[in-house]
Formats: structure tokens, C-alpha cells, sequence
């Protein structure tokens, strides 16, 4: 169903007692607003007018409070837009730098695997360097695809937060590379490599 009218949010929003007068006030909003990621949630199984809109809802739920509650409906809304709305999809891999799970990780690594997704992967990337329980698994999936120009400096990072051993020889071939961002990268995750070797060998 498409809904052109978009007090509908500012009103289920009313209803558990969070007044603004659209989405974007919630998006810029310091306040916690726990009683309302639920309906948050609903709000994405509507059609909207313009999809910017639905981009604020998913906005909003990049909150920690949305953790366990937002991480699947996020995923099936990524999976029904992908390929055709990249930004969109992008916003939605960035809430997951905030409610990522270890439940969503091989979600997450089928959808950075699939090269038709472009740039919406480089914030879930980032996001899996916060499980370091599926270490071995994410480091499979990305060191391979060092070289995709989309992702490859977000891989470089997420592979130095992790601390990638085993990341460390492909990461030094970026330390002369054309590009000045995946210089820097490579060089700051090669330096928290390291860190961790000299800490393990004390």
C-alpha cells in the first residue's frame, strides 16, 4: 500500500507518546525513544510516496535500543530493494554498525559476497568488525574481495579492527598504492595488527 500522507508516522508516533512533526526529528534527536522501535519497525511495511521517507525510518532505527527487534525486518527490507536503491540500502548497512548481532552475520556475508550490491556493503562491512566471535568466517569472505573498488578501503579497516593475522600480507600491497585512502587505511590497520602481535608475544 502507498502512502502519500505522511502524518501517518508523525501520528503512530503520537500514539506512544513521541510528538514530532516528522521523521527527520526523530532521525536528529538526542533522546532515547525505546517505546517507539516497534512501531518504527511497522512503518517500514508501508509503500511511501518517496522513498527518502522510508530512509528516516530506517535512520531512526539505528539506535542500540533497536538491537534484536530491527536486525531481521532491516535485512528482509535490504533483500526486497537491493540492486535497485543503493543509497537506501547503504542507510540500512549503516544501522547495523549500531544493532549488528552474531545471528546476522551470515546474512550480512551473503549480501557483501553478491558484487551487485556496489557500495550499499561498506557499512555492513565495517559493522562486522564488532563480532570477533565469527573472526575466521568474515575474514574468508573478505580478503578475497580486496581489490573491489566499492569496499576495498572498508575491508582494509574492518580487517585491522579485527585484527587480521592473517589479512596482514594482502593489506601491505595498499601501502604503495595510487589511492591516499587505502595508504592511510592499510597503514592503520597494519599498525593495530602489529599491536596485537607484540601483546600476544609478551
Amino acid at each position: 500500500m502507498i502512502i502519500t500522507n505522511k502524518k501517518i508516522i508523525v501520528e503512530k508516533l503520537a500514539e506512544v507518546g513521541i510528538i514530532v512533526s516528522s521523521i527527520d526529528d526523530l532521525v536528529n534527536t538526542r533522546m532515547r525513544y525505546p517505546q517507539a522501535i516497534q512501531v518504527l519497525v511497522d512503518l517500514l511495511n508501508y509503500d511511501y510516496e518517496h522513498l527518502g521517507i522510508k530512509e528516516g525510518i530506517v535512520r531512526s532505527l539505528t539506535v542500540k535500543e533497536a538491537k534484536r527487534i530491527a536486525n531481521m525486518p532491516l535485512l528482509n527490507e535490504f533483500k526486497k530493494m537491493k540492486y535497485n536503491h543503493l543509497s537506501y540500502c547503504w542507510a540500512i548497512g549503516n544501522a547495523f554498525t549500531v544493532i549488528i548481532q552474531e545471528d546476522d552475520v551470515d546474512h550480512i556475508l551473503e549480501i557483501v559476497k553478491d558484487k551487485r550490491n556496489d557500495y550499499s556493503r561498506q557499512m555492513f562491512i565495517l559493522a562486522l568488525a564488532k563480532i570477533k566471535s565469527r573472526k575466521s568466517d568474515i575474514e574468508d569472505v573478505l580478503i578475497p574481495l580486496l581489490g573491489d573498488n566499492s569496499i576495498t578501503g572498508h575491508i582494509i579497516t574492518t580487517l585491522g579492527n579485527l585484527k587480521s593475522e592473517k589479512a596482514k600480507s594482502k593489506i601491505e600491497l595498499f601501502l604503495n598504492h595510487e589511492k591516499p585512502y587505502y595508504r592511510k587505511n592499510a597503514k592503520n590497520a597494519l599498525t593495530k595488527i602489529e599491536k596485537e602481535r607484540m601483546k600476544k608475544e609478551r
